[in-house]
This record gives structure tokens, C-alpha cells and sequence, in this order.
């Protein structure tokens, strides 16, 4: 059956050839456009959660939902140890995040302060390229970094001093005066309106939170699956017991909304891309099964089954469907390869507007072989749905009718 629907198949040369290049254009743009689409989503996931904020985050029970010092929990090496060792992961880095009342002069604003381990911070927080008055922090100095925005508006730069007064742990007070050792670009707009980082010791000696954090960003192995590992350490109670395990969705469910509804855009651009495929093999069933009726009565009447014919006439439209889809996977997966290793970059107005944002200025592509089966799935399917045309018209065809001229 399979050999004789492929001779069938190159009866008319011009109509399958037509069919299948229709069909392997559509599935190498669909896996192009859904390549480039979700190659960008993790590249946005990549930089801004792996780099700065990390895909696991550990904090004490609570932390999240109410942001206060009373729900920090205690530092230790063997806390750190247990965090480590599971595989995958590559370090586990302790920050302490607060706010405080920062003033100049008479000028006073609330800003979130940071308190790092500069030596040992994920890459996004390694700032020393982004500095554009002063230099970086140095973890021996007591010393801050000042996001540009809340520098301009409190008008110091580096080598001025700073004030802070706010809460610390336990309702104690927090005060303190530092030196602005620099003053930072920071990717993110936001941060640049209100952060200020100091060295971890600083932080917790203001805010009275010695061998305290608020958090641990967990650094992972590129490609390690973090919701498993989020579900190991929250399955270990004893290591866990106080504190929580959030992964980065769960941290920016805003962020995980945003790709959604950019990736239902895509979604419904594919869908009419298959809606066009599937009119354009409907419309090659159709004239097939017009132009073979003369011969589908007579081999009815000779004795074939219904059946078989149905089945012959149903593997033609699923071969041409599949060297289509094959054609167009065969096409895709070299420029998916490609752009995936030498992504596509913007130039400097686009660049600059997505570095604000804290996004490398890049356009690469997914190289997730999933895309090519997925689509080539969709294509089969599609022709199968179409030929129960030929089908219908087969199992009611009668010869007599079919004969007469």
C-alpha cells in the first residue's frame, strides 16, 4: 500500500511538488518563528533570574510575602553545606535585603539596601563594568555603591557620604554613615531609583543581623532542571525546617504573565499558519479526489475494498505531508543551530533599550530539538484530518455514478 500510494503521489508532479513546498515553507517559518520566540524567553530568563536573582531563592519562612528582618534566619557553614551539595549546583550565595531611610544633606529617600559578598556574588551583581563614577565595592572597606538615579536625586557622588536610619532586627535601630565608593548603571530601571549595596559584614552589623540573612541565591549548573531541585530541598525537611524554597516563578509570577501573553501572540500567529496548511492540503484532497473518481469506480468495481482504497489514498496525503515536513525540518535546524551559537544583535538604540532592562542585546534562537518534532507532529496530524475528505467521498462513492462521463 505504501509503494503504490508514492507512485501515486508523483502522478502529478507539479500539484505534489507545489503541496509539499507549501507544506515545508510552513513548518520551516513556524519552527524559525518558535525558535527565535523561545530561544528570547530564555535568554531573558538566563540573564536576569540566573545572573541576578538566581533560579532557586532560600529565605526564612515567610520572608516573601512580609519583607521585615524578624523573618531572616541564621547563616551557618553546614546550612550552606546542605544547600551545595545536592548536584547542580554551583554555589550558594548569602545576601541581607532591607530598607532604610538613605539622606544627603536634607534630602531623604527610601531605598533598599543590599548587603553582598562582592568576591562571591552571582554575575549579574559583579558590577565592576558598570561603574560610571568611582570604583566597585571592596568587601575590606566599608564602603557603598549607589544606584545613578538615587545618586542624582540625593545629588552625591563618589567619595560623598551617605546617611541611613531605619529598623533594624528585632525593632532595634538601625543607623549608620558610609562612604559612596561609586556609583553604578544598574541594568534594571527600578533598582537604579532605589538600591544601595554594601558589604554583607556592614549590612548585618547596621541592621543588627550578625551571622543573619534574609537570603541564599543558589547559582545552578547551566540546564539543570531547578523545579526538581527546588522539590528535593522541600522534601528534606531537616535541612529545610524555617525556611522557605521559592523558585523564580514563583518569585516573579508578573515576569512568568509577561511571557505567557507574549507567547499566546505567537501561538496564535502559528495557528493561522496551520490553518493555512490545512486549506492548502484540503484543497489538494479535494482536487485529487475530483480527478480520480472515474478510477476509484472502477476499482471498486473490480472488486476493491473500500478499505483499502481509503487507506492508499489516506497514505498519500500522509507522505506528502511528511517529505514536506521533513524538507522544512531539514532546512530550519541548521539556521536554529546557528543563530542559537551567533545570536543576532541589535543595534545601538534597540541595544541600549534592552540593556536598561537588564537583557543582553541579543536575538537567539532555542536549539530545542523538541520544536522540530513538535511541528512535524502538527503537519502529519494535519493531513490526517484532511484526507477523511477522500475518505468520506471513497466509502459513499457509487460506480455507477462514477463512471458516467
Amino acid at each position: 500500500m505504501i509503494k503504490l500510494a508514492w507512485r501515486n503521489v508523483w502522478r502529478n508532479r507539479s500539484r505534489s511538488a507545489i503541496t509539499i513546498a507549501a507544506v515545508a515553507f510552513s513548518v520551516f517559518f513556524a519552527i524559525i518563528m518558535r525558535s527565535f520566540q523561545l530561544g528570547t524567553y530564555q535568554n531573558m530568563i538566563d540573564e536576569v533570574m540566573g545572573n541576578y536573582f538566581g533560579y532557586i531563592q532560600v529565605h526564612g519562612e515567610g520572608f516573601w510575602d512580609k519583607q521585615t528582618l524578624e523573618n531572616s534566619f541564621e547563616d551557618s557553614d553546614k546550612l550552606r553545606q546542605g544547600f551545595s551539595s545536592k548536584p547542580g549546583v554551583q554555589k550558594v550565595v548569602g545576601r541581607i535585603e532591607a530598607f532604610s531611610l538613605v539622606s544627603s544633606g536634607d534630602l531623604t529617600k527610601g531605598g533598599l539596601i543590599m548587603g553582598i559578598d562582592p568576591e562571591h556574588e552571582l554575575e549579574g551583581l559583579q558590577l565592576q563594568d558598570r561603574i560610571i563614577d568611582g570604583e566597585f565595592l571592596d568587601a575590606k572597606s566599608s564602603s557603598i555603591v549607589v544606584g545613578k538615579d538615587l545618586a542624582k536625586y540625593l545629588n552625591v557622588r563618589a567619595g560623598d557620604t551617605l546617611f541611613f536610619i531605619g529598623q533594624g532586627y528585632h525593632a532595634q535601630s538601625a543607623y549608620g554613615k558610609y562612604p559612596v565608593r561609586g556609583i553604578v548603571n544598574m541594568r534594571n530601571p527600578s533598582l537604579n531609583k532605589n538600591l544601595v549595596i554594601m558589604p554583607l559584614a556592614d549590612a548585618q552589623w547596621m541592621f543588627g543581623c550578625e551571622g543573619r540573612l534574609t537570603t541564599y541565591a543558589l547559582k545552578l549548573n547551566k540546564g539543570e532542571d531547578y523545579h526538581e531541585l527546588a522539590a528535593a530541598y522541600r522534601a528534606d525537611s531537616t535541612l529545610t525546617k524555617g525556611l522557605e524554597v521559592l523558585t523564580w516563578e514563583e518569585l516573579f509570577p508578573d515576569v512568568i504573565q509577561g511571557i505567557q501573553a507574549d507567547n499566546a501572540g505567537g501561538l496564535i500567529i502559528i495557528l493561522v499558519l496551520y490553518g493555512i496548511i490545512g486549506f492548502v492540503l484540503f484543497g489538494t484532497v479535494i482536487m485529487m479526489t475530483s480527478e480520480r473518481m472515474v478510477e476509484f469506480g472502477i476499482l471498486v468495481s473490480i472488486g476493491m475494498r473500500r478499505g483499502i482504497l481509503s487507506g492508499i489514498t489516506l497514505l498519500e496525503n500522509v507522505l506528502l505531508s511528511f517529505v514536506g515536513g521533513l524538507v522544512g525540518m531539514l532546512f530550519g535546524y541548521p539556521i536554529m543551530y546557528y543563530f542559537n551559537k551567533n545570536p543576532i544583535r541589535f543595534d545601538a538604540e534597540m541595544s541600549a533599550a534592552m540593556e536598561e532592562y537588564g537583557y543582553e542585546p541579543i536575538f537567539p534562537t532555542s536549539d530545542d530539538l523538541n520544536i522540530l518534532f513538535t511541528h512535524g507532529i502538527i503537519v502529519v496530524s494535519i493531513a490526517i484530518l484532511v484526507s477523511l475528505y477522500a475518505v468520506m467521498k471513497i466509502n459513499k462513492l457509487k460506480p455507477v455514478e462514477a463512471l458516467k462521463p
